[in-house]
């Protein structure tokens, strides 16, 4: 993983009280995800625990950007792209990612081979650039006032090794995600979103002819050319940012959903959930009471009376419970 820049640390260290001290992928997601999860992060300055499947995310991200450096030196000294079983050579000590080789690694050595399959030369096979630092001053014409873009991009191919966009020329940005596939009616504001956010920032590198999501849990690939409603999200999410950074807003829009709280195990909830006003998971935080109230008849309104929930939160609840 990227080291934090010399800026980064300088633009935190002086940034004032509630004062947004930069743009990035993650906070313009986290904006949209919820308001509030977002001032409890970035102007209440509330840390998130390190969970397990963060140091998994850190653990493969750093396996993956060995190996394509590894991959970059095979290429130049063989002139050719490497077959599968000297792909497995490529990667880093094995110490940092055995505890993932199933299904991650292997996963992730198929995306390999099967680029190799499609890209015209070696040179095509390989990223033209891992961990891509880049900065954006003012792209929204706040002059003096504006809060600076910045990125790290996984990976950024060139698009002739992609199938799925029709264009050859220009490149493809690729973001890892150690975590579940979404489903498809969930991408535009999640992972695509976040790659439009790569191809505003890298816009004058490259030319961007697509932005996806490599899935190495279930070895899926997400695609999706660029879209303009996507960019115009992103630069809603940012007037919206500068227009409170600086202010000290209290509390911020929550957005009701399942993040707030998905499941009734340890840790199945939002990090600051006991600290926000949210009642999504008011029926999960006493699941006892909620069946026996849910089992003697209560109805759905009933339940949402009882716990002071949403009535969509209800039905939720009654899915995780099995009800």
């Amino acid at each position: 993983m990227p080291t934090q820049t010399d800026r980064l640390k300088e633009l935190r260290d002086s940034a004032g009280p509630n004062e947004i001290p930069y743009i990035s992928k993650s906070r313009v997601k986290k904006w949209l995800t919820c308001n509030e999860k977002f001032n409890f992060s970035y102007l209440k300055g509330y840390k998130e625990p390190e969970t397990m499947y963060m140091r998994r995310g850190t653990a493969i991200h750093e396996t993956f950007e060995d190996y394509y450096e590894n991959a970059a030196a095979f290429v130049e000294e063989n002139g050719r792209v490497p077959f599968l079983a000297e792909m497995v050579n490529l990667l880093p000590d094995s110490e940092r990612w055995a505890d993932y080789t199933e299904p991650y690694i292997t996963n992730f050595l198929r995306f390999e081979a099967s680029r190799a399959l499609v890209a015209p030369t070696p040179e095509e096979w390989l990223p033209v650039a891992v961990e891509a630092e880049e900065w954006l001053e003012d792209p929204l014409g706040y002059g003096e006032e504006a809060i600076p873009w910045m990125g790290y991009a996984d990976a950024i191919y060139p698009a002739s090794a992609f199938l799925q966009i029709p264009e050859d020329d220009g490149v493809v940005i690729v973001d890892f995600k150690t975590g579940k596939t979404p489903d498809e009616k969930y991408r535009d504001e999640g992972i695509y979103l976040e790659g439009e956010y790569y191809a505003m920032l890298f816009a004058s590198e490259w030319d961007v002819a697509g932005v996806a999501g490599y899935y190495p849990k279930a070895g899926e690939l997400v695609i999706s050319p660029l879209k303009a409603e996507r960019r115009a999200k992103i630069r809603q999410i940012v007037h919206e940012m500068q227009a409170i950074s600086g202010t000290d807003p209290g509390h911020l829009e929550i957005n009701e959903q399942p993040l707030c709280y998905w499941g009734p195990g340890e840790g199945e909830k939002c990090p600051y959930y006991d600290m926000c006003a949210s009642t999504w998971g008011e029926g999960l935080k006493h699941a006892d009471e909620f069946k026996q109230l849910a089992e003697s008849g209560y109805s759905n309104a009933d339940l949402a009376s009882h716990f002071g929930m949403d009535i969509g939160a209800v039905g939720y609840t009654k899915y995780k419970l099995r009800l």
